[in-house]
């Protein structure tokens, strides 16, 4: 096994498209589709996201991850990780993530604890809390050595998608909507066929 970046092109839209689908749940609808339609339209076309997997001899995904920078391009924020369920239940996800915490300032952000523990296991050791704010709930901040603080104030934020402004403008442009929706079906299906 080992770790590559997932290039632009159908291969990057199809992990993307699984990524976001196994993040937000196969039913996840819109929220599903906001994050795909956000990364592919914003991060990917600014280059400040890229995607890595972990691949087998044959090049078959076994984990992916998107990694975004933070506000001042200092370091990286794990904004997705899967696995595909055919792939589950042999820590490739938990090998992804070490060998990217290897390479420089990491940090993941999560509302939900349950995956503490296994990302301990990645190489995310040092956690702090860090309280609601606006519309952002409650999250635990996870880092590994290289991004290590001691508060949260000295670590810069991750960049994070217009959620709202991107379920406007699919309200406002239906089109647009429409041609995110298709592309992600699409690309879920190639995905379960070809990779």
């Amino acid at each position: 096994m080992k770790v590559v970046e997932v290039s632009a092109g159908a291969r990057r839209d199809a992990c993307l498209a699984m990524l976001c689908a196994e993040v937000h749940g196969r039913e996840g609808g819109l929220d599903a589709l906001v994050s795909y339609a956000g990364v592919r339209g914003v991060w990917f076309e600014n280059e400040t996201a890229r995607l890595f997997a972990l691949v087998d001899d044959a090049e078959r995904i076994h984990s992916a991850a998107l990694l975004v920078l933070d506000e001042n391009a200092r370091g990286l924020n794990l904004a997705l990780w899967a696995t595909p369920p055919v792939h589950r239940g042999h820590d490739h996800g938990i090998a992804l993530v070490s060998q990217l915490a290897d390479h420089g300032r990491l940090q993941v952000r999560l509302t939900d604890g349950s995956l503490v523990s296994v990302l301990r296991r990645a190489g995310i050791n040092d956690w702090l809390g860090a309280e609601a704010e606006g519309d952002r709930p409650r999250e635990l901040v996870g880092m590994n050595p290289a991004a290590r603080v001691g508060t949260l104030a000295a670590l810069d934020e991750p960049l994070r998608l217009d959620r709202e402004r991107i379920k406007r403008t699919f309200k406002a442009r239906p089109k647009d909507f429409e041609t995110y929706k298709n592309a992600f079906v699409r690309d879920l299906e190639h995905f379960a066929r070809h990779i």
